[in-house]
Order: structure tokens, then C-alpha cells, then sequence
């Protein structure tokens, strides 16, 4: 690339130095002149990775292994600064985070020339990546939503270099692994690789059959120790945050879900998800014929069943839909060939009643695309602002008003528990499974239950919203003294606007 200089990719080059130092310039004034991460789960991370550096894998408290992330891969990524210093680690964060969201916007310009899309319009779905707020808010959380972005989107180069050739690339093997390590979404994707692979390589299947074995294998090799390791440990082949979050498998879809899903895609831009609509019936009317582009079946079916799965499986739509950011840049390629193909029919019809009709389009999309990326700009810094006040803000008074406390529970654990280094107690039941227990109890037998845990853990502080324990704070708030407090002028991210922090006078509960 560097030899002969892309002038289109020089402009995406440019483009995203420009957005990013904007991004970080609106987070620093918003936060009174400090940088830091928009969710405590990257505080989570960071205490896994800390732990992860000194050899202790996938421990939260020391000596007790559990999988408390979903990301496991991102974790060994994070812990590299700690093998240095215990200083650098959010800037270090920031930084590869935004490079693999550099890069997967790269990749994809090459994924679009690919699919047959000329510079321009390749250019065009990039910049409408590039633009998409979400993403934008994602190349700086310090989380691994690019990463993943990136390695699906290589995913998919690849897959179209397999159809081309009619041979399997190994490759891909490596890709889907390392993704399945970032994001439990690649089971899915993986679900709908191989089997796709055996019917488009159908007419060559006795040539690629050993190279789809192995590939599925070394697929295999980075998927299976995480879930052994959960297993192991918990009895469960999920990390913990799937029984924390979702829990049983539903059977219809969760109708709250795809509207708030709906919602953050028509404020990404609401003319891009009107083409992919359009792109979605495109492709439905294509399968009754059995006429779909090869190119972009893989693509279609992706952006069509994950949203359709996750309503059903995992319906969670906070921090901004994160778990569906990954998909915004096939979207935004099956929108763009939509409009590709109205185009012609109109060019067909007149050309040149048409040609400033066509740019107006393009301008119009470019700019709601923009409007995206304008607004996050302040929601990424509202959203720092928040974990700064309130998690980071309790984090610090713990660790200098409570040196001596052993443990503390909690319902929140990033940023606490990275600061103050203590032993803790997960009222959410994360890095704490055993609690997980205490949710199918009756009220009163859950809540004696996670009491009794606390007590035997010699926790005498616990730092919660109260609205999230009701029956506990109605039974024994009055055994509760508050010490200290967090609230929030403007909540944008935080799950209540106070954060208590309480002492709990054992002396005055009776658990029996």
C-alpha cells in the first residue's frame, strides 16, 4: 500500500487523525481536563489483564479462577503494559483500540474493492464506517469491539479470496479463532462460515475437504481452552456473564430489544437503515429465485441472523448496543449496493436528468452519517466523565479513608477494585458465581444468603444502588450506616445517578 499511495486511503488517513484528536479534545474539556475509559467493564479488564500479567490467569481476586470476561483474548492484550509499569494502561487501551479500528477501516476499503465496488464507492462505505458514531465511541473505550470489527471484516476478505479461487484458506481458521477469543459472536459466524464454505466449494469439495477439516480444527484450538477452562470452574461451558445477563434461553423475541436496537440504528443514519431494509428484501427475493450474489452472501445472512439470534439469546442493548457495532460495516456495504443498483436503474432510465440527483443522495447521507459522529463526540465524554465521578471518585476514597478493610461487596467491580487492589465480592454475581445462586432463591432466602457470603468474607462495607436491591434495602437498610456517596449531575452511561457507600453493622442482623 505504501509503495503506490492510495490518494483515497491517504483521505481516510486524514479523516481519522482529525476525528480522533476532536474526540479526545471534546472528552478532556468535558472531564475537566482528565482522559479515562466510558465503562467500568474496561476497569474489568484491567483488573483480569493486571492479574492476567503477573500469572495468575483469569483471576479476579487472587487464588480464585473464574471467567468473569468475555473477551479473554482482549485480556492477554491488555496485560502487556503491566508487564512494564502499572501506569500506562489506559492510554495503552485508547491506543489499540483506535489502530484496530485504522486498520479494520483499511481492510474494509479492500473488502469493498473486492466485492466489486469501485474506489469511489469503496471510499464512500468507509468514510460511512468512519462516521458512524458508535464506532467512533468504540475506537476510544478501550474495549474490543474494533478488534473484533477487524478480524470479522479480514474474516470476510478472505472468504471472497476462497470463492475466487475456489479454495479453502486456512487462514480464516486463524481469523475466526482469534475472533471467537474476542467475542462469544463468532460462534455464530463460524456457524455460518463452514457449512456455507462446504456448499459455495461444493463442486471442488474432494480438493478442499482436508483444508476445511483443518481449518475448523486450528478454529477449534483457540475456541475450546476458554470454555474448558469455565467449565472447569464453574460448571458451565459460558463465562459468567452470560448466566449474569441473559440466563435461560428465551423462545420468543424480546420485543423491547429490536426496538431500542431500532432506535441507535436510525440515529446512526436512518437513510442507511432504510437501504438495508431495502437490502434485506433485495436478498430475500434473491434466495426464492435462486439467484444470490455469492459475494455477498455470507454478509447478508451475518448482519440478518445475528440481530434475529441475539433478540432471542443474549437481548441486551446497553452501553450504546455494543454487542451489534460489529456490524455497521457490512451494513453499511449492503446499503451502498442497494443504492448502487437504484442508481442504475435510474441511469438506465435517464442519465442525465439523474447525475445531480445521485450526488445529492450521497451528500445527504454523508452528512446524517457526520451528525452521528458529532454527537458521540460529547456522549464519549459524558459517558468517561461519569466513571471518573462516580466509580473512580468511590475507588479513591476507599483506598485512602479504608486501607485496613480486607474486602468490600459491590455490584459495580471495575474501576473499584483496580484501585483499591482488595479482596471483593461481586453482588452482581460476574466474578462472584456463587451469588448467581441466590437470584433463583425466594427474596428473603436470597438476600439472607448473599448477607451470609459477605459475612464469611469479612466484608463490612458494601458499595451499591440501593435501587438495585430493593427487598435488601427495604429488610435491612436500617443495619446500614452511609459513609460516603457518588452522584451525578448528568447520567449518561452509569447504572443509577448516587452510588452509596455503606457500612454494614453486623452486630445488628440476624440471619438465622
Amino acid at each position: 500500500m505504501w509503495k503506490n499511495p492510495d490518494k483515497n486511503l491517504l483521505a481516510v488517513v486524514v479523516i481519522f487523525i482529525v476525528i480522533q484528536a476532536a474526540y479526545l479534545i471534546s472528552e478532556f474539556r468535558i472531564t475537566g481536563h482528565r482522559f479515562g475509559v466510558p465503562l467500568d467493564d474496561v476497569w474489568i479488564h484491567f483488573r483480569f489483564a493486571e492479574n492476567f500479567a503477573k500469572g495468575h490467569f483469569f483471576q479476579y481476586n487472587l487464588g480464585e479462577p473464574t471467567p468473569g470476561t468475555t473477551s479473554p483474548f482482549w485480556v492477554a492484550l491488555l496485560s502487556i503494559p503491566f508487564l512494564f509499569s502499572d501506569n500506562f494502561i489506559i492510554p495503552f487501551a485508547l491506543a489499540i483500540s483506535s489502530i484496530f479500528f485504522f486498520v479494520a477501516l483499511v481492510q474494509l476499503y479492500k473488502l469493498c474493492l473486492k466485492l466489486g465496488f469501485d474506489a469511489n464507492y469503496s471510499l464512500l462505505i468507509t468514510i460511512l464506517t468512519l462516521l458512524c458514531g458508535r464506532l467512533l465511541w468504540s475506537s476510544l473505550s478501550g474495549m474490543e469491539i474494533t478488534l473484533f470489527c477487524l478480524l470479522s471484516v479480514m474474516m470476510v476478505k478472505c472468504h471472497l479470496k476462497e470463492i475466487e479461487t475456489q479454495k479453502i484458506c486456512l487462514f480464516n481458521g486463524l481469523l475466526l479463532g482469534l475472533a471467537s477469543i474476542t467475542r462469544p459472536e463468532t460462534y455464530l459466524l463460524a456457524l455460518i462460515y463452514y457449512p456455507l464454505s462446504l456448499i459455495l466449494l461444493r463442486k471442488n469439495l474432494k480438493a478442499n475437504i482436508g483444508r476445511l477439516v483443518l481449518s475448523f480444527i486450528i478454529f477449534l484450538i483457540l475456541l475450546l481452552p476458554y470454555p474448558i477452562f469455565s467449565y472447569m470452574h464453574t460448571g458451565h461451558f459460558l463465562p459468567n456473564t452470560y448466566e449474569g445477563q441473559v440466563g435461560d434461553v428465551k423462545y420468543i423475541p424480546n420485543f423491547k430489544f429490536m426496538v431500542e436496537t431500532g432506535k441507535m440504528f436510525v440515529k446512526d443514519n436512518f437513510l442507511i437503515l432504510l437501504l438495508w431494509f431495502g437490502g434485506i428484501a433485495y436478498f430475500l427475493r434473491d434466495v426464492f429465485r435462486k439467484k444470490v450474489d455469492k459475494k455477498f452472501l455470507l454478509i447478508n445472512l451475518w448482519v440478518i441472523l445475528l440481530p434475529a439470534a441475539s433478540c432471542i439469546v443474549a437481548p441486551n442493548w446497553r452501553h450504546h448496543g455494543r454487542y451489534l457495532i460489529p456490524l455497521i460495516p457490512f451494513i453499511n456495504v449492503i446499503a451502498i449496493n442497494i443504492l448502487q443498483k437504484i442508481y442504475a436503474y435510474l441511469t438506465a432510465k435517464d442519465e442525465a436528468r439523474y447525475y445531480w440527483f445521485k450526488r445529492a443522495v450521497v451528500a445527504i447521507i454523508v452528512i446524517v452519517s457526520l451528525n452521528s459522529a458529532v454527537a458521540f463526540g460529547a456522549v464519549l465524554g459524558w459517558n468517561v466523565e461519569n466513571i471518573n465521578d462516580q466509580q473512580v471518585n468511590i475507588g479513591e476514597w476507599l483506598k485512602k479513608n479504608l486501607p485496613n478493610e480486607k474486602a468490600f461487596g459491590m455490584n459495580d467491580i471495575g474501576a473499584i477494585t483496580f484501585i483499591t487492589k482488595k479482596y471483593i465480592i461481586d453482588m452482581g454475581g460476574l466474578v462472584t458465581p456463587e451469588v448467581f445462586s441466590f437470584q433463583k432463591m425466594s427474596y428473603e432466602d436470597g438476600a439472607k444468603g448473599l448477607l451470609k457470603l459477605l459475612k464469611s468474607k469479612g466484608v463490612n462495607y458494601i458499595i451499591i444502588y440501593p435501587s438495585w436491591f430493593d427487598y435488601i434495602m427495604e429488610n435491612y437498610s436500617k443495619y446500614f450506616i452511609r459513609e460516603y456517596s457518588a452522584k451525578l449531575e448528568n447520567n449518561t452511561i452509569c447504572g443509577g445517578i448516587e452510588m452509596f457507600v455503606y457500612r454494614i453493622n453486623w452486630d445488628w442482623i440476624n440471619l438465622n
